[in-house]
């Protein structure tokens, strides 16, 4: 009789992944957003004061963040039209406004012409890092130019860890306790409070979380409609929660939207609505939908780690 139990279990767990990996391989293709594009050397954001910019499907970039970011020198003429990478035993040149470039003295035919903007020298991306010796990967549900590897680096390499009692303030309402809690079981706090909160800038992504990597957090409109969206390896079937605090007001939870999530590989991306009604429901909030995102102080992600992780609002 045990057997054959343990079989039927073993048949319905069965069935329940089958199912999961049907109804991923039956999903649509991903959403578009017109997100800032970011350009990552080595999993790493690129510093660049000029945002990236697409034209005629090639991403350009300003040539002296390309150039920082892979450790090339630059060699430009008085006239600052025509610049030339080195970079060991390769060397690139390419000059605004034609479609022409050298690499290492061999003719080579361009996509789309560098050009000026903004005070700044935009040059194709792609061209000039592989042609100084890297890969390069597009990534489009996360819009990211992947330079070099992808081994994405941890929270804890990235942050550091902070007292949490100066934010505690921010800690109210009904959902506080179970933000704060501790719910690892094979930890010695387990079912005590965090001490220490880590923060997450928005130039900080990509970032592993435990097991976790996510891609990028950000604010879209979908039908007139806010939502975060979390672009991340979770293989859950609840995504990542999300709650929100702001002075004066309880915490309000984000749980995700399950019916919106989408599929890419082994990346997801996940919806939680900024607005939701069980703000009155939980929180007593008649006039819930009157909440505005920009008033909102700190994000904080709901994922096992050894701090609580908050976001500063960088959706303002």
């Amino acid at each position: 009789m045990l057997r054959k139990m343990i079989i039927i279990g073993l048949v319905v767990v069965l069935s329940l992944f089958s199912i999961g990996a049907a109804a991923a391989a039956n999903q649509p293709a991903p959403r578009q957003f017109d997100l800032p594009i970011k350009v990552l050397y080595n999993a790493r954001q690129v510093a660049s004061d000029v945002q990236p910019e697409v034209k005629n499907n090639v991403v350009f970039v300003p040539f002296r963040a390309i150039a920082n970011a892979l450790g090339a020198n630059l060699d430009v003429t008085p006239d600052w039209k025509t610049i030339t990478f080195v970079r060991g035993d390769r060397k690139v040149t390419i000059t605004i406004g034609s479609k022409t470039a050298y690499v290492n003295g061999q003719k080579q035919e361009l996509l789309a012409a560098p050009y000026a903007t903004k005070g700044r020298t935009m040059v194709p991306t792609r061209f000039v890092s592989e042609q100084l010796g890297e890969t390069v990967e597009w990534d489009s549900l996360s819009r990211y130019v992947w330079i070099g590897h992808k081994n994405v680096p941890a929270l804890e390499e990235m942050t550091e860890k902070v007292k949490i009692d100066p934010y505690l303030k921010y800690f109210t309402g009904k959902s506080a306790e179970g933000v704060l809690k501790i719910w690892d079981y094979n930890s010695p706090d387990f079912g005590k409070h965090h001490k220490t909160v880590r923060f997450v800038k928005e130039t900080d992504w990509p970032l592993t979380i435990g097991n976790t990597t996510f891609s990028r957090i950000d604010r879209v409109e979908i039908n007139g409609k806010e939502y975060f969206r979390i672009v991340s390896t979770v293989k859950g079937t609840l995504g990542v929660p999300l709650y929100m605090l702001q002075s004066g007001q309880p915490l309000k939870m984000r749980p995700e939207n399950t019916s919106m999530r989408e599929y890419a590989g082994d990346w997801r991306a996940f919806y939680n609505p900024v607005i939701n009604a069980s703000d009155e429901i939980y929180l007593g909030i008649k006039d819930y939908k009157k909440f505005k995102l920009k008033d909102v102080e700190y994000i904080g992600l709901q994922i096992g780690s050894d701090s609580v992780i908050l976001m500063e609002n960088y959706f303002k």
